[in-house]
């Protein structure tokens, strides 16, 4: 089997992208070393395992397909560029972030567990709240992502530990994802990210509106998502499609709490510290 459906054959099972993109990281490292040290030898061989790992990885052919559709498009050759889209629709299926859609719960500050459920227009992921609060109530999205082009953190210097560091990009903020070694000692990890924007409001949905924001693919059943200007990051966890329905229903019953406290500008996914003159309940 060659061409396009031979490649697809090639990929990587989803649940071994990790390692996969652990391991390019690693050779990707050593290649450089390798040319900065002038062992071209070795450099040669480098990129041919880098080359041949890149195969298994079905984010690697669609950076390449979409690369490959610009410069048609530059050049009017549509029917070339026809085919690459069509190619790049068909790569969706082995994407992990085109698996998203569905009911998912996470933990928002100073306003507990609640409910999103993550859907598609073309590109762009919504996560629209299921269960409200003060500052966003149900129904209205709570962040969006465009997932057209993953964010390259190694050129911002972007991680997540929760920490603040460097990375003007990153409001000050870095995050850095660990994984549990064979070992049991914590270990980065690469991750994929996605540039996107999160919402912010007032008490009572005023002033509503969206800030800069990265969405973090963690795991299948797992992502997060960092409001850049205020360095909120909120993990998020897969409802099972078995448990969406009694999910839903207990959101449904629950009732919105109605907090009495100053109208402060802040974060849906928890109150910004206000000044020091105010209280904040």
């Amino acid at each position: 089997m060659g061409g396009f459906e031979g490649q697809i054959a090639a990929f990587a099972p989803r649940q071994e992208l990790a390692g996969v993109r652990g391991q390019l990281a690693k050779l990707q490292e050593q290649l450089d070393n390798a040319v900065e040290s002038e062992e071209y030898v070795v450099a040669a061989m480098l990129r041919d395992d880098l080359r041949e790992l890149r195969s298994k990885d079905p984010a690697a052919m669609a950076a390449s397909l979409r690369e490959e559709l610009r410069r048609h498009v530059e050049r009017e050759q549509y029917g070339e560029a026809a085919r690459c889209r069509d190619q790049l629709m068909v790569l969706r299926r082995f994407l992990p972030q085109y698996q998203l859609a569905g009911l998912w719960k996470g933990n928002y500050p100073n306003h507990g567990e609640e409910l999103v459920r993550l859907h598609y227009a073309g590109d762009m992921l919504y996560a629209t709240k299921i269960t409200g609060d003060e500052h966003v109530p149900a129904g209205e999205v709570t962040f969006r992502t465009d997932l057209a082009m993953p964010f390259d953190a190694t050129e911002q210097g972007a991680a997540v530990r929760g920490g603040r560091g460097g990375g003007d990009d990153a409001g000050g903020v870095r995050v850095e994802v660990l994984s549990i070694s064979s070992s049991g000692g914590p270990e980065p990890r690469e991750v994929e990210q996605f540039r996107g924007e999160g919402r912010i409001a007032a008490r009572g949905f005023r002033h509503s509106h969206y800030v800069p924001g990265h969405l973090f693919l963690m795991d299948d059943d797992v992502i997060g998502f960092l409001w850049l200007p205020i360095g909120t990051f909120v993990v998020f966890s897969r409802v099972p499609e078995d448990g969406e329905r009694e999910a839903e229903h207990s959101a449904a019953a629950a009732a919105t709490l109605g907090l009495s406290s100053p109208d402060l500008l802040a974060p849906e996914a928890g109150a910004m510290p206000p000044p020091a003159d105010l209280d904040d309940e």
